[in-house]
């Protein structure tokens, strides 16, 4: 009877001991499968081919729906493609997966002021973590005759 209860434990641990192992294989394999899709639609992003870049970072969005760095990647694509509104969604859900990622924040605020949303942008950089090289360029960069109007923004490089 003693024999036979731990033929039987043994069978059932060594059956939990395969089943995590395959688990971890397969985790690991989806793993490299996100980070080959987001270089490949991050090169594609690079050569312009949107259609191709929106392929692979929606292919990780189904698999990872909060992966930061395929919502910074549709909010590119979307961006590229003059989809304003659909970028700034991917954007602020990138802004929320990654919260103070200096990539993330970059980008967003170069979208804000490509969109001239001044104000945003800077509270964008205001409100971010302070160690951000932007919180820092900010403060550097804040003068005597700061203007909070969005013209005078020395935040946002217009061109003028």
């Amino acid at each position: 009877m003693i024999r036979k209860s731990i033929v039987i434990w043994s069978i059932v641990c060594f059956s939990l001991l395969t089943g995590c192992a395959e688990h971890s294989a397969r985790r690991g394999q989806k793993i490299v499968a996100i980070e080959t899709r987001l270089q490949l639609g991050k090169a594609y992003l690079v050569e312009r081919d949107l259609p191709a870049a929106k392929y692979h970072f929606q292919k990780i969005l189904l698999a990872e729906p909060r992966h930061p760095e395929a919502h910074l990647g549709m909010a590119l694509h979307e961006q590229y493609a003059g989809r304003p509104e659909t970028a700034s969604q991917h954007y602020r859900m990138a802004m929320q997966y990654a919260a103070g990622s200096d990539t993330v924040v970059h980008h967003y605020h170069a979208f804000l002021c490509e969109q001239k949303q001044y104000e945003e942008a800077k509270e964008l950089v205001t409100g971010s973590v302070e160690s951000n090289i932007y919180s820092i360029d900010f403060k550097l960069q804040r003068g005597s005759n700061e203007t909070n109007s969005p013209e005078h923004s020395s935040l946002c490089d217009k061109g003028e």
